[in-house]
Parts: C-alpha cells; structure tokens; sequence
C-alpha cells in the first residue's frame, strides 16, 4: 500500500508527464505552435473552456496561462491544505515510520526484542536506561502501537519469518530476545536465528522444560523459564529476604546508583596480564571485584588480588555506574554482548 506521499509524488509525476506528452501531441497532431500547443493543454486541465484555436495575441495568451495555473494552483493549495489538516496525523506517522526504518538500517551491535507481551515493556525499559539500542519485532497491532507510543523503534510483523529479522538486521545484532507467547514459535525463530547469524546470542523463553531441551537444540544460549525464576525468588523471600532485597535493588538500575556490572576483556585491553592488586580496582575506583568468568564458561568468584586477568574474560563488579564506565573506558573493556555481528 502506496503511502501518502508516495501518491502525491507519483500524482506530480504523472501531471508533468500527461502536460507533455498532450503538449508535443497538439503540436504535431493539430499542427499548432507549442506556444498554443501549451495554450490548449492548460485550458484544457483547468476545464477553463476553449475555442478551437486562439485569437489572442502572444503576450495575451501568456498572460492567460499565467492566470489559470496560478488560480487553479491557489484554489488546489487551499482545497489540499483542508486535505492535509485532515490526514496530518497519517503524514506524521508515514514520514516518522520512514525515519525510523532508516535508523533501525542502520542499527549494529543491537538487540531484537521478538514479542512486545507482558515482559517486553519491562525489557525495553531496562535496555533503554542502559542506552542499548534495540528494535521489536511485535505481529499484534495494539502491542505495536504501545511500543510506538513509548518511543521504541518497533515493527509490526511477523517474527517467525526469516526475512523480517533481516530487515531488522539479525547478521549485525548481538543478541535477540525470543519471548513470544507460544513455545512452538519460539523454537522456530531460535532455529532461524541461529541460521541466519551464529554469532547471535539468543535468550529464549520457555513455558515447559521439555521446551527448555528444544530450545537449547536449537540454538539458545540461555533459556529463561518465568514460572520457575517466579518460584526460585518467593522461596528466597521467605528463606533469606534480605539477601533476596539486595539483589533486586542491583538490578534496578534506573533508579540504584549501585549496581552490579560486567565487563568483557577483548584482545589489546590494558588489564590483561596486570592483576587486581596492580590496577589498584577498588582504590582508583572504588570498585568490588566479585568474579570473574573465563573463557570456559567458569566462574572464579572473589578472587585473589594476586589473580591475573585475561582476554577473553568477563569481570563482575559492583559499584556505581559513573565508577564502572570509568573503569571500562580506562582500560579499553566492553559492555556484555557487544560484539561484531555476522557481516563482515
């Protein structure tokens, strides 16, 4: 479906085409000179009437077209300027729809939230208040619109089809979120996913543990179940409640200044080979080293000052986030899951 102002371009297109077109026609059909040649077409579009040839003089005639475009112009502009007060709205969103398709085109290094349900409001804010870009892929129209009005650059289609998590660059993102309300649907865009970018990483929502299998099979690199992180968090409520406060108040962010982080060590950064100890973590920047992850998928929790870092390990801190970018950027770290897509 053409929008709004594609019709008008293409109105516009063919008004031009048509004049010239009728124009060479009367001059060599009817054999006038082009200046009546012209004379004919524009009072002829106009409905202003005409004899069958001109009596007027030149300058008489020029004046006379002069006349009727710009009186037809000023009686079109006034009629298209109700025209538009009335579709204003649906210019606003064509124009906005197309800025932001240009800008999710551009989007690298991004996450593709799939399915805007009960926790996609809830992911969506947390991506924003870490300012990581990301784009949702939502086929229900109210949804969509929710996520629009929200600011959130969002796409109502279809996830499942591979070519619309093209459009929205799964071969440059560095993960993809799969929380659609089925389990059928979520193994089919894991397996696409995976297929279409290897590097991706994929978290995957799951309603049973049989899917939680399938899901794995077909390529998550985690997969979150909500019933059972439901139930593992109420029996910390009842068995260690403050222990249970704690960690909750470090996951919100947007309203904590305390938190706990992670950062990636690539090849080149300044604290490989250098320990705790030496980069003096918490005296320059009153950080807490709580682990770290290696590149196994281990994890050495409180480690020793003496302990040297890597490439390719993931440190956990806590601390505040002015202190953390400090310390990433310092030392040339990463945020977690930023990474090169799968376009070279």
């Amino acid at each position: 479906m053409h929008s709004s102002l594609a019709k008008l371009r293409n109105g516009f297109t063919a008004l031009v085409a048509i004049v010239v077109l009728a124009t060479m026609g009367f001059k060599w059909i009817a054999g006038y000179g082009w200046l009546e040649s012209l004379w004919m077409v524009v009072v002829t579009i106009s409905t202003v009437g005409y004899s069958e040839r001109s009596s007027a003089s030149d300058a008489t005639q020029i004046l006379s077209i002069a006349v009727i475009v710009l009186g037809v112009s000023a009686a079109a502009y006034t009629f298209t300027g109700v025209i538009q007060t009335m579709l204003q709205g649906e210019l606003d969103r064509a124009i906005g729809r197309r800025r932001m398709e240009k800008e999710i085109k551009r989007l690298s290094n991004h996450t593709i939230v799939c399915g805007f349900g009960k926790s996609g409001p809830i992911l969506a804010q947390y991506l924003s208040s870490q300012k990581r870009q990301f784009v949702i892929l939502e086929i229900d129209e109210d949804q969509f619109q929710q996520a629009i009005q929200l600011g959130y650059h969002a796409i109502n289609a279809d996830a499942t089809d591979e070519d619309v998590l093209i459009s929205v660059g799964i071969q440059r993102a560095s993960s993809i979120v799969v929380a659609l309300p089925t389990d059928a649907q979520n193994v089919f865009i894991t397996l696409s996913a995976r297929n279409l970018c290897p590097k991706v990483r994929i978290v995957a929502q799951a309603e049973r543990e049989s899917s939680s299998r399938k899901l794995r099979q077909a390529g998550a690199d985690e997969v979150v179940m909500g019933h059972q992180m439901v139930a593992e968090y109420m029996s910390r409520l009842v068995t260690r409640p403050s222990t249970a406060h704690f960690f909750l108040s470090l996951t919100q962010s947007a309203t904590e200044d305390f938190l706990l982080d992670e950062l990636y060590v690539p090849d080149g950064s300044s604290v490989i080979g250098k320990t705790i100890a030496q980069l003096r973590v918490r005296d320059l920047y009153e950080l807490l080293v709580v682990g770290i992850k290696l590149a196994d998928d281990s994890f050495v929790f409180n480690p020793a000052g003496s302990r040297e870092f890597a490439a390719n390990e993931t440190i956990l801190v806590m601390g505040k986030q002015a202190d953390v970018d400090h310390f990433r950027d310092k030392n040339s770290l990463l945020e977690p899951g930023i990474h090169p897509g799968c376009e070279p």
